[in-house]
């Protein structure tokens, strides 16, 4: 297990810039595959490989990175879409892998034979990354043992939540007033209810194990944005039961709805199955 973190650092502008900075890169999102890298300082982490190692590879290369620096790989959870490029990753570039215990008990079968041992984490139990505090928490999806992130480095927060039915209290509270959020807005339910999907699999996906839809994501969003939050990725896109502009219109209409200071002056980003966005610093608003 790696060493408890001593505690969440707190806030200093001072070291917003540079190589004392927090950035992200949503390698790939949707429902084919899923992959974030993250970095802080000299310690890089991915976060899921749900895409095959040439897309990912191409990816980091895309933003000046290699898979070769990578000091740790976490795992959301089980589905394929998160995890299909992970036994290459692990067996080709050697990064420690950390899982929770469940999620390693529906994997374990497909990564049997891994360079390393792998490092269970849990919700609720915060950890030191390298330079980064990784706080954990868990998710309603139907998986064994999912997770969600918070990352904490120089004073910066980034929240990391997809793959969730609905948000609870306790998420709500967790991931208030971070500067960055990368979060789902899967699905229109309109154009979900109406499309070619099977009932069972639109009955899952509405569920509170399924996935967030936009008006979802949305409320959520509202919630937990404050004057510090700078930007906001929206991400798992259904190539099916989503148009990135219906995800981005609706949030804009229920954030215009709303108003006030701490929404006016948030960015909203789409993210891409295929390729990267830019490699973006987790930065305070002004």
């Amino acid at each position: 297990m790696p060493d408890a973190a001593p505690g969440i650092p707190a806030s200093d502008d001072s070291l917003a810039g540079g190589s004392h900075s927090l950035r992200c890169c949503v390698l790939a999102s949707g429902s084919t595959g899923n992959a974030v890298y993250i970095e802080a300082g000299s310690t890089a982490v991915l976060v899921d490989a749900g895409v095959g190692i040439r897309q990912l590879q191409s990816a980091m290369h895309a933003i000046g990175v290699s898979p070769e620096v990578l000091d740790g790989v976490l795992v959301t959870h089980e589905h394929q879409d998160h995890v299909r490029g992970i036994l290459p990753v692990l067996r080709r570039f050697g990064p420690p892998l950390y899982t929770s215990e469940g999620t390693w008990r529906e994997l374990r079968g497909r990564l049997a034979d891994i360079p390393s041992t792998p490092r269970f984490i849990a919700a609720g139990r915060p950890f030191a990354l390298g330079e980064i505090v990784v706080e954990p928490f868990a998710l309603s999806h139907d998986a064994l043992e999912p997770l969600g992130f918070v990352f904490h480095a120089f004073g910066r927060k980034l929240v990391l939540a997809t793959d969730l039915g609905y948000v609870s209290a306790k998420i709500r509270d967790l991931t208030r007033g971070a500067h960055t959020y990368i979060v789902e807005a899967n699905h229109d339910v309109e154009m979900l209810r109406g499309g070619p999907y099977p009932w069972h699999l639109k009955r899952r996906i509405l569920g509170d194990k399924g996935h967030l839809s936009n008006d979802s994501a949305a409320e959520y969003l509202l919630d937990v944005v404050t004057d510090a939050t700078a930007d906001v990725f929206l991400a798992h896109l259904s190539q099916e039961n989503n148009h990135p502009e219906t995800a981005l219109a609706a949030v804009n209409r229920l954030f215009a709805t709303a108003g006030g200071a701490a929404v006016e002056g948030v960015s909203l980003m789409l993210t891409h199955p295929r390729r990267p966005t830019g490699l973006a610093t987790v930065r305070g608003r002004g």
